[in-house]
């Protein structure tokens, strides 16, 4: 069963990150920016935490099957790679045409999702390097209950020790620091949300408007106390430190949203919006790149309202156009189903 209420939220997610690039694309062409702006890169956290949720909601009866993992793992592929190799191997061909051809790191980074310190292609990319780890880690899970329990007990651990090292200035560096990120919390805590909200569900609306108000304190905490997150990637500087407090806020949203979910009508453009999350956050910053030399002639506001639409109206054509059918065809192709359905039809 699909929850609307957290379709809305991958809306947001997408919006609030898009809004984040298009002021700073305005920054960079001498449009006016705002730095309470900023917090919007808050949504990158918020999405860690709902793929956390979905994954377990989804598949939490298929944990410990490891008949399960196959299709487990095809499902996934379908769900990333085709989008990203249309958005991410067009941005990489565009690039060598127009400007040079990037290293190959970079290239194979971005079309393989691989652990790497090197700025994928786009940018925003880097995300699903850490989606794919959480995924590959769920599915030892399902192959074995045990042996996902103690992967994900170990890894949290390991990500703790980590941020001690941090705090104490002497963290560990390259690849390994990417490994030990504290974006891994942000998805375990959503898979504690979907396990709680199934045990534990209240009827209030409070622990949303808590878990609204810790977000939004905590993001403008990080106008006043400027850290450094996303820019650089850099997994070592303090201010991943901080990335634990907002997840666990978004956690606590997101465990307020599911508990109201049969009280509230969602309109259908927001289930829109939230289906067309992961194509409106690929494509976006391309888009951006190409908007932005008409956005700096349109001037303050025509051009910022230019720059975030474009992105969202890239997204949902990307969504309904190739991502829909892309997936339904790809799923129909998937031997896993043909299996299902021959066994049906015996």
């Amino acid at each position: 069963m699909k929850l609307r209420t957290v379709e809305l939220g991958r809306g947001i997610a997408a919006c609030a990150v898009v809004a984040f690039h298009a002021n700073a694309t305005a920054n960079y062409i001498g449009l006016s920016a705002s730095p309470w702006a900023s917090p919007l890169q808050l949504g990158v956290d918020f999405f860690f935490v709902l793929s956390g949720f979905i994954i377990f909601y989804v598949q939490r009866e298929d944990i410990g099957r490891s008949d399960r993992a196959l299709p487990y793992l095809w499902k996934r592929f379908v769900r990333l790679f085709p989008l990203l190799w249309l958005v991410a191997g067009g941005w990489i061909a565009l690039r060598a045409v127009m400007d040079e051809v990037p290293a190959l790191d970079r290239i194979g980074t971005s079309l393989l999702l691989y652990p790497s310190l090197a700025e994928p292609l786009p940018l925003v990319v880097w995300t699903l390097r850490h989606e794919m780890l959480f995924y590959l880690a769920f599915c030892v899970a399902i192959a074995s209950r045990r042996a996902g329990m103690v992967l994900f007990g170990s890894w949290a651990l390991a990500v703790l020790v980590q941020m001690g090292l941090i705090a104490a200035g002497r963290p560990i560096e390259g690849v390994p620091s990417l490994l030990l990120s504290s974006f891994v919390l942000d998805f375990i805590f959503g898979a504690l949300v979907a396990n709680i909200a199934r045990r534990w569900p209240v009827s209030s609306v409070w622990p949303l408007l808590i878990g609204i108000a810790a977000v939004l304190a905590l993001g403008a905490a990080t106008v006043i106390w400027p850290v450094n997150r996303l820019g650089t990637l850099d997994y070592t500087s303090p201010g991943n430190l901080f990335v634990p407090l907002i997840g666990a806020g978004f956690a606590l949203c997101l465990y307020g949203m599911v508990c109201i979910e049969s009280r509230v009508k969602i309109p259908e453009w927001a289930m829109l919006l939230g289906g067309a999350s992961y194509a409106i956050y690929l494509v976006h910053t391309p888009v951006n790149s190409i908007v932005q030399h008409v956005a700096v002639r349109l001037g303050d506001g025509a051009g910022h309202l230019l720059i975030f639409l474009s992105g969202v109206a890239a997204g949902i054509v990307l969504h309904l156009v190739f991502e829909k059918r892309a997936t339904r065809m790809l799923r129909r192709l998937s031997p896993f189903e043909r299996e299902a359905r021959r066994v049906l039809v015996q």
